[in-house]
């Protein structure tokens, strides 16, 4: 477990960029199999439409196929436990700080 909340934090973000890297990786891959042929346009709102429509669900695949990828759901696993982590350190220095405060109001109110 990482020694203080801020390197705790940065620890969550080093694993959930490498997540949304691999997750990005996954969705390249599927909108490169869904890309038009050499050539071909897109003509009309229609043909628009078609095109984000085929983008949106190559995300969502990509998304699901992601997570079937064992490197991408053990870094998945690895950014959760980062998480958690850093709550707990957060949550440990917030109780510091409130027994601090709670002296200090004891000091005052008995002196």
């Amino acid at each position: 477990m990482p020694k203080d909340a801020d390197e705790a934090w940065r620890e969550v973000g080093r694993h959930v960029g490498d997540l949304g890297s691999r997750i990005h990786d996954h969705y390249r891959h599927q909108v490169e199999e869904c890309e038009h042929p050499a050539g071909e346009t897109a003509h009309g709102v229609a043909d628009v439409l078609e095109t984000l429509s085929r983008q949106v669900e190559s995300a969502f695949e990509a998304l699901g196929q992601a997570f079937h990828d064992q490197t991408v759901r053990e870094e998945a696993l690895r950014a959760s436990r980062a998480f958690a982590d850093a709550v707990e350190a957060s949550v440990a220095g917030l109780g510091d700080e409130v027994k601090k405060a709670s002296r200090r109001t004891s000091k005052r109110h008995d002196g």
